[in-house]
């Protein structure tokens, strides 16, 4: 199709910073909008691929990744993604990763993504700001940095700090950063590539986990609920209540539009977040189960044992 041109002639120099078992699809959430504006605009767009220790990094799914240069050739640029990965608590505190985040002194701007919030906020640079990482650490990293000023949020701006969780929170504020620097054409041509309808001047929904939202907002709101109580479950009719439902009106929503009671539903939620923190964070079903409002490891066992996929 005939592409639809920015209305600037603005570059656009980005340095990417990526670090172990990182994912796929968010740095491609990142990376693809830009590649398109770039392609089909004839803008130019340049990055390079750094990692903390200069050597190939692998993705979550198993896919190397190897850097462009050393950090000792990092130049200034106008945007810096940090891009965490799963191994974001060891990271956080090792001498490396805070060399490596010194690259934000020579950035205008920082785009944190999944656990990039983490890794800055550890290292002092997001205090007394707006930020946010996946809905399914939020409550932990608001209670290891009080200094930063968590939100339950797809993006966060604060001045050059930009941060993000899900890769639709990621293209969501790619985008309204190819809209803010070479104009609403430009977004609109890159959001045409990957989403069904592109949103021109609206921001992105608030939605469970930062993904798309449900398109019923009595049931967003119920999710939205149960995604920020996974710590300290809620009851039902609390739950209810808060969204402003009776419990049958709730119970018939969630059969309907979501093809489960919000019971279940909302234990899936509380097990997805358990599985995660024993396989991908390594704690053990005791610490797990502590985490999303499990009373010991054996209920926490029993509940996994009994649950069958959604």
């Amino acid at each position: 199709m005939q592409p639809i041109l920015p209305k600037t002639n603005a570059k656009l120099c980005v340095n990417i910073l990526v670090f172990d078992a990182f994912s796929n699809m968010l740095l491609a959430c990142l990376l693809e909008p830009l590649r398109v504006v770039r392609d089909e605009s004839n803008v130019d767009i340049s990055w390079v691929i750094f990692t903390p220790h200069d050597r190939a990094v692998t993705s979550s799914s198993g896919l190397l990744l190897a850097p462009d240069r050393h950090l000792s050739h990092l130049k200034a640029c106008d945007v810096l993604l940090v891009i965490g990965g799963d191994r974001f608590r060891g990271e956080a505190s090792a001498a490396e990763t805070r060399r490596a985040l010194m690259a934000v002194h020579k950035a205008s701007s920082v785009i944190a993504a999944d656990t990039g919030a983490w890794l800055l906020a550890a290292a002092g640079y997001l205090n007394g700001k707006q930020a946010t990482l996946h809905w399914q650490l939020l409550n932990e990293f608001a209670e290891t940095f009080p200094e930063v000023l968590g939100l339950r949020t797809p993006f966060a701006t604060d001045g050059k700090w930009m941060t993000c969780g899900s890769a639709a929170g990621a293209m969501e504020l790619v985008l309204q950063e190819i809209a803010r620097r070479f104009g609403a054409a430009a977004r609109f041509d890159a959001a045409s590539m990957f989403q069904d309808a592109p949103r021109r001047g609206r921001a992105l929904d608030t939605g469970f986990g930062g993904l798309p939202s449900h398109p019923n907002p009595r049931v967003r709101k119920v999710l939205d609920l149960m995604a920020a109580s996974i710590e300290t479950p809620r009851s039902l009719p609390d739950l209810a209540a808060a969204a402003g439902l009776t419990l049958r009106t709730m119970a018939r929503l969630f059969e309907a539009e979501v093809g489960l009671p919000p019971g279940k539903c909302y234990q899936h939620m509380r097990l997805a977040r358990a599985r995660g923190l024993m396989t991908q964070q390594g704690m053990t079903a005791d610490q797990a189960g502590r985490l999303c409002g499990f009373s010991c490891a054996a209920s926490l066992k029993r509940a996994l044992a009994k649950c069958q996929p959604v």
